[in-house]
């Protein structure tokens, strides 16, 4: 057994235990900061691969910029002050079966897809050819989308404030 297949195990649990600690949680905050775990772990196993551009990305715009969001999104929530931010579990017998159904049919359908990874990419001209496309073709794309989000945080902080919860 080699150490990158050490490292792998490693970094899978570190997906999946974090992710076994947002199902059985009942603190919303917890479950967020377990999501920022399993995402970092998804970005390392991402390096793993030579897949650094990935790791980059997963780790900005993942494990950073949606984090962010959903926390800022659960403190403007209203909640009793002398309780911490709570959810309640329903359904969890369901959820498990449809969540292990829709695993199976995602499992079988990526050994029935016949994709073979055949030889080494060149990921320095991916990465030139990535960069090139967002700065020039999807520029405006990702302008409207951050002007989407900073419209959003702004509606939810003056809906917020208005109501009383700040």
């Amino acid at each position: 057994m080699e150490i990158v297949d050490i490292l792998f195990a490693f970094f899978g649990a570190m997906v999946v235990l974090p992710v076994i600690y947002m199902l059985i949680t009942r603190n919303i905050i917890r479950a967020a900061f377990a999501l920022v775990i399993s995402l970092l772990g998804i970005a390392a196993i991402y390096v793993l691969l030579n897949a650094e551009l990935m790791a980059v990305v997963q780790i900005l715009i993942y494990a950073g910029g949606i984090i962010v969001l959903l926390i800022f999104g659960i403190m403007l929530t209203k909640r009793v002050s002398d309780e911490g931010v709570v959810s309640e579990h329903r359904n969890v017998i369901i959820g498990s079966a449809l969540a292990t159904i829709l695993l199976g049919l995602l499992t079988w359908g990526i050994f029935q897809s016949g994709l073979v990874w055949e030889g080494e990419p060149n990921t320095v001209d991916q990465v030139r050819t990535i960069g090139i496309s967002f700065m020039t073709d999807y520029l405006l794309s990702f302008e409207v989308i951050a002007f989407l989000l900073l419209v959003a945080l702004v509606g939810a902080s003056y809906l917020a404030k208005r109501s009383g919860n700040i």
